[in-house]
Formats: C-alpha cells, sequence, structure tokens
C-alpha cells in the first residue's frame, strides 16, 4: 500500500530531477565557448512503478508512476565525424608542411630573378662566347673565371640554404616528437581517472572531453590508430607499436645520427620503464625500436620526414648533378686547350681544370682553380702559341646548347628548367592539397558542432522547460501539504 506521503516524495523527486537538469544546462552554457567541450544531456527516466509486478497481489487499478529520475548524464557525439576530423587533421598536418617546405624551396632557388641559378649559368655561357670572340683579351678572360666563381658561388650558397632548411626541419622533428610524449603523457593519465570514474558508475564527461581534444591534436602530429575499449580509456597505436595503452604511456625519442654529409634527427619508440613493452612487429617489443617511416601516412610528423629526406634532399642531389655534370662537362674540354703562356705537352693541352671538385660530391669542396687568378692561364686556344685561337672557348661556350650525358642527355639550362617546374608544379599541388583538405575539414567541423556544439537557444529554452517542471513539482508540494492538513486536522472534527 502507498504511503499516505507518498506524493511528497513525488515531488520531492521531480524537484531533484528537474534541478540536475538545470546543473546540465548551466553547465554547457558556462562552456558554450569551451574548445573541444560536447553539449551533455541529462537523461530523464521514470523510477520504477509501484506495485511491482506480482500475479500474487490484489486486484486494483493499474501500476502507479513514482516519479523521475536522471537515470545518466551523457554527451552528445558522433564518433564517425570524430574519425573523420582525427584522419582530415592527419591530412591537413602532412599537407601544411609539404606546402611550406615547397615555398621555402621555391625562394632558395629562387628562380625565376637576377640571382637566380638560371642567370648565373647564362652569365657564365656568355662569358665564354665573349673569350671565344676575342681570346686574346685579358678582360674577357678575367670575365670568365669571374662568372666561373659566381656560378660556384650560387651553387654552393643554394646547397647551404637546403642544409639549413633540413636542420630546421629536424628542429621541428625534435619539437613536434616533445609535443608527442607530453601528449602521451596527459592521456595515460586521463586513461586513468577515467577508469576510475567509470569503475565507480559515474559518467566521467569533462574528462572524455578532453582525451578527445588531446587525441585531435596528437592525430595531427601523427596518423593514430585509436581503439576505446569497454572502461572508457582508449589504446592509440602508430605504425604498428602502441604509444598508450590505459594508464601506460610510452614514448617516441629524436636522436641524430649521421647521415650523408652531416646529422639526421630519427625516431624511435621506446617502451615505458617496468611495462614490459607492447609493441608489435616481429621485434623484440621490450627494447627500442626505429619509427618506420614509411608506415607513416599523415600528420605534421610524417610531412617533415617527407619534406626533409625528399623535398629537400632530392632537391640538393638535383642541383649537385646538374653542377658536378656541368664542372665535369667543362673540365674535360678545358684540360684540351691552352693559356696564352702555355707549350704544347705529352698528353694535349694543358691538362688545366677549371673546377677542382675535390673528392666526393660535397659542393663545398669545389674550389675554382686557384691557376686561373691569372687570367692568361684559362685555355681558350686548341693549340699552344696561338693567342687568337679561341676555339676551345668556342667549344665551352657551345656546352650551352649540348645535351650533357651526366645530366640524362639533357643541356643544363633545360636540366634547371625541369627541375624548377617540377617544383612548381609540386608546390601547386601541395598548396590545392592543403586548400581542399582544409575545405572538408571546416565543413566536417561545421557538421559535428551541430551535433556536439552548444546552441545558447537551445539551453535557454530548455533552462525554462526545467525551471518551469522545478516549480510546478514544488508547487506539487504545496498541494499535497494542502490536503494532509485537511487529513491531520479536520478528520474525526466533523459533526462536533
Amino acid at each position: 500500500m502507498r504511503s499516505t506521503f507518498f506524493g511528497l516524495e513525488l515531488a520531492r523527486l521531480g524537484m531533484w530531477a528537474q534541478q540536475r537538469a538545470l546543473d546540465v544546462t548551466g553547465h554547457n552554457i558556462a562552456n558554450a565557448n569551451t574548445p573541444g567541450y560536447s553539449r551533455q544531456v541529462a537523461r530523464l527516466t521514470p523510477t520504477p512503478p509501484y506495485p511491482p509486478p506480482s500475479r500474487t497481489l490484489p486486484v486494483e487499478t493499474g501500476q502507479v508512476g513514482t516519479g523521475v529520475q536522471v537515470e545518466a548524464i551523457v554527451r552528445v557525439r558522433d564518433l564517425f565525424l570524430d574519425r573523420q576530423v582525427r584522419d582530415l587533421q592527419g591530412q591537413l598536418g602532412r599537407w601544411s608542411v609539404r606546402s611550406r617546405t615547397l615555398a621555402e624551396l621555391e625562394t632558395i632557388v629562387g628562380e625565376p630573378s637576377d640571382a637566380g641559378l638560371a642567370r648565373g649559368l647564362g652569365d657564365f655561357w656568355e662569358a665564354l662566347a665573349v673569350v671565344a670572340n676575342r681570346p686574346d683579351s685579358l678582360p674577357a678572360r678575367t670575365a670568365a673565371v669571374q662568372q666561373a666563381h659566381t656560378l660556384l658561388e650560387r651553387f654552393q650558397t643554394a646547397d647551404r640554404q637546403l642544409a639549413d632548411l633540413q636542420a630546421n626541419l629536424d628542429a621541428s622533428l625534435v619539437a613536434r616528437t616533445d609535443r608527442v610524449n607530453q601528449i602521451l603523457a596527459q592521456l595515460a593519465d586521463l586513461n586513468h581517472g577515467i577508469r576510475v570514474a567509470t569503475g565507480a558508475g559515474q559518467q566521467p564527461n569533462d574528462l572524455l572531453d578532453e582525451r578527445d581534444r588531446l587525441v585531435e591534436e596528437l592525430a595531427g602530429l601523427l596518423p593514430v590508430a585509436v581503439t576505446e575499449r569497454a572502461d572508457g580509456s582508449v589504446r592509440v597505436d602508430v605504425a604498428g607499436l602502441v604509444l598508450v595503452d590505459g594508464p601506460v604511456a610510452h614514448r617516441l625519442v629524436a636522436e641524430e645520427e649521421p647521415a650523408g654529409n652531416g646529422t639526421a634527427v630519427r625516431l624511435y619508440w621506446e617502451p615505458a620503464p617496468g611495462s614490459g613493452g607492447s609493441g608489435g612487429g616481429a621485434q623484440d617489443p621490450t627494447t627500442r625500436q626505429p619509427l618506420d617511416a614509411t608506415l607513416l601516412e599523415g600528420g605534421e610528423i610524417d610531412g617533415l620526414l617527407e619534406a626533409r629526406d625528399g623535398l629537400v634532399a632530392g632537391l640538393r642531389e638535383d642541383l649537385k648533378a646538374l653542377f658536378f655534370g656541368l664542372a665535369e662537362a667543362v673540365n674535360a674540354i678545358h684540360r684540351q686547350g691552352y693559356g696564352l703562356n702555355d707549350s704544347a705537352g705529352a698528353g694535349g693541352g694543358a691538362g688545366r681544370d677549371v673546377f677542382l671538385l675535390g673528392a666526393g660530391d660535397d659542393l663545398h669542396a669545389v674550389v675554382v682553380n686557384p691557376a686561373l687568378d691569372d687570367p692568361a692561364n684559362f685555355a681558350a686556344a686548341a693549340e699552344p702559341g696561338a693567342p687568337g685561337d679561341g676555339r676551345i672557348a668556342l667549344q665551352l661556350a657551345q656546352l650551352r646548347n649540348q645535351p650533357l650525358a651526366q645530366l640524362g642527355n639533357a643541356t643544363a639550362q633545360d636540366y634547371l628548367e625541369s627541375v624548377v617546374a617540377e617544383l612548381g608544379i609540386a608546390g601547386r599541388q601541395a598548396q590545392e592539397g592543403q586548400r581542399t583538405t582544409e575545405l572538408l575539414l571546416d565543413q566536417v567541423t561545421v557538421q559535428r558542432e551541430s551535433v556536439r556544439g552548444v546552441s545558447l537557444d537551445e539551453e535557454m529554452t530548455q533552462l525554462i522547460r526545467y525551471q518551469h517542471a522545478y516549480a510546478a513539482a514544488a508547487r506539487l508540494v504545496t498541494a499535497v501539504d494542502a490536503m494532509l492538513g485537511i487529513l491531520i486536522e479536520r478528520t474525526g472534527v466533523v459533526g462536533r
């Protein structure tokens, strides 16, 4: 049998539930502009009716409702949109780095401009043509040697700037790796807190929001795979290696190692101390492992590695191939010639190079032959003792239009134009990729915000709704109180 005071209990439950719903609405309003915040909703459900179902109870009018309760406070999320945002942020991170790097490469190459390599090549050929026309002119020979110095300096300057750009990319790689490790540590702490709260039967909505925000930031740095567990914690993997699993955070290590003519930062996965390791692959998961960059497909770190080892390193190799191919062709012809004061030798020609190439492919080890400081030693003639002979100088000038085997049977000018054109095409593709990804990300973000974002109009409506429901429940207390007053004060006094 229901208690006489049943109505008061029912009103109390109603007031309590509406108050909790008002609190949730207030929390939404307070966080309307908080990044990463997801709208929360108080899920109201009826409390179990009275009496409970039974075959032994006396027959009476149906079950009576007993009030309302807040079953849960849930976040409004769309997991599909969340995954799309993570994927697009990874793509955007890679395109952004690629686009920025290509813009810097175009600046370094400096084409077309008076300070570019193409202008340096053109001036060099023109100076040789002047010597071919005036082989006995010392000023013309001096100008040709000076243009050789200028051409070499332009190649060396470009290579030095490219090496500096690689060093900057390495520094960015170290900074991004540090940020990754900070995020991993925060995710492990949040996983612990979420586990504890979930185990206690609570819904840690704000912790989950912060976790999702960090995961999205991490996705912008690395192409992570995220697996959500039943206890609310997440496991985060990259390239087959576990970064975070529950409260355990492994880490990435960036170390400098010898590479080419300098050093380069390499990334390693390092298990957390005492974790026993949980990396994947065939290698020992309890020890440090190199991060396989070929498995990374997205994120700023992938973009930095690709820019350093692909774009910048590729351009350096192209420019070295161009210079050394050109220098070898020039030297081969110049060795056969004679300067103004040279005499006939046994091998034919003075055997003098224009460029001393040194060992290997180090551009900075190359110098213009110091013997050419005396312009009389510039070999313009095909025979000794013939100051008016400019046949060797003419052969040198004609290299301008000759395909070179060292350059894949392309002329030096065509080879350089091909490199610059590829750079421009790659730059446009990167800009287009970045712009398209930004557009898609904006669309998906707007779509997601329409689901999880806080609408102040909607919250104000909810506020009024819960406020009136609370007032009605309070009015019920007054009504029941009046009813009980009649029952207590007037029962038994009627008819006295």
